[in-house]
């Protein structure tokens, strides 16, 4: 037998195909069974919408289904959670769509989520040991708010049912709890660093991507927001436009209600912008990092410039002091922020910046313009302040109930005011008022305070800080405008409170594990 031979008759024999095993058999067989049945429904589906309902609104479904199931690993998760939450508070235009579909009240998007997500927190920690309950800092101020806006219904419910305004506060009260609910469901939902990260840099960006395409809006008179979502199977809640042009002047006010509340909306995330300018994990490099994120807290200005609002420029006014006053050192960056924004605001809009600072700084013609109008639609605020003092005294204390107050449409009974305290003192008296300042106060004497304590993390000193100056911003505006009656500002005030509370209870919370460690270890 030849050498070849024999090493051909000792290698093994070529290796037989196996046959997979039972149970990848029958995963085989169950994936293609889903696939089938599928594919059946859709069919069904699109052939029902095709026969019976629109077809456009029926297409839209189909593929909003079809991109949830492809990116279900990303949507149906908390990071997804808080990102389609920033997205529908910032982008969606507010209070202008609903969905189609039949419920006792309006379903505007911001509304489902929010009922969703809420139902979401709730299963998970019932049935999830990983997600747990997370403190809620300033719970109690917004429990305070909540419960004197019940008081003032509970206490007017005769003349409440008498002039068949009972319904209408009942749905102001749902209306607030779930606005509420939104300081609820950001705080479970950020159970990590990284979930805060997020937040953060969407609601940022997405203030940005708001400035930029309100800018646009000011120069082309043309809404880009609601052209957008014109196209989409929505229900149009409102056929009339905000005010283009007032006194000349064309103003932009993109995703929101009215060109002041886009200002004040802009004015409160200009701080995270600032934040993020220092403490963003991207860009990787402090020069780069800094570049970008005042860039888009420049974009951010140059929106709310587009609004041409008072409002603002008395807010940032009183932003700055504040900041000074709490952190001396910030000045000279702060100089330099501020003539960068200076240069870039003359350059856009040189005209309407110094017609704004003129009139700031002509108190006389000022207090004259809000004298206008005395008893008309669109009086001054200070017209409105005598005679809405007047009515305050029939019922001081818990003033005519929550929701009793109309000012649009066919069963108007009031005007608007712009001047949310003012507005609280009429539905829900001095007790309503106090809850309100509670709600803005509370918060930003505990982040101020966090903010200058010595030892705590730079980042979490500096988000505190951040968060306070948004809502002193956001409770000088309410001077000047009805600020709980525009959606978009004060679900942003809870989305924001939210961070101040991870700001704030992060170090607590770690507290237990830290302890139980320390009693695991054997003293030696």
């Amino acid at each position: 037998m030849t050498t070849e031979q024999t090493t051909q008759s000792t290698e093994a024999p070529p290796a037989q195909p196996q046959a997979p095993p039972a149970h990848a058999r029958g995963i085989g067989r169950e994936a293609r069974l889903r696939a089938v049945l599928g594919t059946g429904l859709l069919v069904l589906a699109v052939g029902a919408g095709i026969l019976f309902a629109d077809p456009l609104t029926v297409g839209a479904l189909v593929a909003i289904v079809a991109l949830l199931y492809i990116f279900r690993a990303v949507v149906f998760s908390w990071s997804g959670a808080a990102v389609a939450l920033v997205f529908v508070v910032c982008l969606v235009p507010a209070r202008r769509y609903t969905l189609p579909i039949s419920l006792p009240f309006a379903a505007d998007p911001y509304r489902i989520l929010v009922l969703l997500l809420l139902a979401t927190v709730v299963g998970a920690l019932l049935i999830d040991p990983k997600f747990r309950w997370r403190q809620l800092e300033f719970g109690a101020p917004v429990g305070v708010f909540l419960a004197t806006q019940l008081v003032s219904i509970g206490t007017n419910v005769p003349g409440l049912v008498a002039s068949q305004l009972a319904p209408n506060a009942v749905i102001s009260l749902v209306s607030l709890l779930i606005i509420c609910s939104v300081f609820l469901v950001t705080r479970q939902i950020i159970q990590s660093r990284a979930l805060l990260d997020l937040t953060i840099v969407t609601l940022v960006l997405s203030g940005a991507f708001v400035g930029a395409l309100a800018t646009i809006e000011r120069v082309t008179r043309v809404n880009l927001f609601l052209d957008f979502f014109a196209l989409l199977p929505l229900q149009r809640l409102s056929q009339e436009e905000s005010v283009f042009v007032k006194a000349g002047t064309a103003r932009a006010f993109a995703s929101a209600q009215h060109p002041i509340a886009l200002a004040v909306f802009l004015v409160m995330l200009i701080p995270l912008g600032v934040y993020l300018a220092r403490h963003a994990t991207w860009p990787r490099r402090p020069g780069p990092r800094e570049l970008f994120w005042i860039g888009c807290t420049m974009i951010m200005v140059l929106g709310t410039l587009a609004a041409v609002s008072r409002t603002a420029f008395v807010s940032i006014a009183v932003m700055i002091v504040f900041v000074v006053v709490i952190r001396p050192a910030i000045v000279p960056r702060l100089l330099l922020y501020g003539l960068l924004a200076s240069a870039a605001s003359l350059a856009i809009s040189a005209r309407n910046v110094i017609g704004m600072i003129t009139e700031l700084l002509n108190p006389q013609a000022l207090i004259e313009s809000q004298m206008s109008s005395p008893g008309w639609t669109g009086s001054g605020r200070l017209a409105d302040l005598g005679p809405s003092l007047e009515q305050a005294a029939f019922s001081p204390l818990f003033g005519t109930g929550l929701g009793s107050r109309v000012t649009i449409g066919p069963s108007a009974n009031a005007f608007i005011l712009d001047d949310q305290y003012l507005t609280t003192l009429l539905e829900s008296g001095i007790v309503g008022v106090v809850g309100l300042v509670l709600l803005l106060v509370v918060p930003i004497g505990r982040l101020a305070a966090f903010a200058k304590r010595a030892g705590a993390p730079d980042d979490r000193r500096d988000l505190a800080l951040a968060v306070a100056t948004a809502f002193i911003g956001y409770g000088v505006a309410l001077a000047f405008f009805d600020g709980l009656s525009f959606i978009q500002t004060v679900l942003t005030f809870f989305l924001l409170l939210a961070l101040g509370s991870w700001a704030i209870g992060a170090g607590r919370e770690r507290a237990p594990v830290e302890r139980a460690i320390l009693r695991m270890r054997v003293p030696t």
